[in-house]
């Protein structure tokens, strides 16, 4: 493995291995659940930057070498294999801009502005 990748690699899977603590924490304490959904969908980015650095490292190292020797196919069909398991990898609607939402018709705000006090009456 290339010692950059490799580095980088660890590194957000030990702070992804504290942030799962974290959020682990928020479940056992009963926090408001689309809070805890937010972290979750930040861990699963975390994991899925962490695979694009294990992409990066393969097609530098064992794909350039498989095309080199004349093995290539076989390496190509292994990553075709395991891209299916990984559409973070494959799936760009992430990209894509989000719609609009359409504002209070009335153009009132909630009595209760703030977003805390909005959780915790939701609670």
């Amino acid at each position: 493995m290339i010692p950059r990748h490799k580095r980088e690699a660890l590194l957000r899977l030990k702070t992804v291995r504290g942030h799962i603590n974290g959020v682990i924490a928020m479940v056992e304490d009963e926090a408001y659940c689309p809070d805890v959904m937010k972290q979750v969908a930040a861990l699963q980015a975390s994991l899925e930057k962490v695979n694009r650095v294990l992409l990066r490292n393969h097609l530098e190292t064992c794909v350039t070498e498989a095309i080199r020797t004349g093995q290539g196919q076989e390496k190509i069909a292994d990553l075709m294999e395991a891209l299916p398991y990984h559409s973070g990898l494959t799936d760009f609607r992430h990209q894509a801009a989000p719609l609009p939402l359409p504002g209070p018709a009335d153009g009132a705000g909630s009595a209760n502005a703030s977003p805390q006090g909005a959780r915790r009456a939701r609670r």
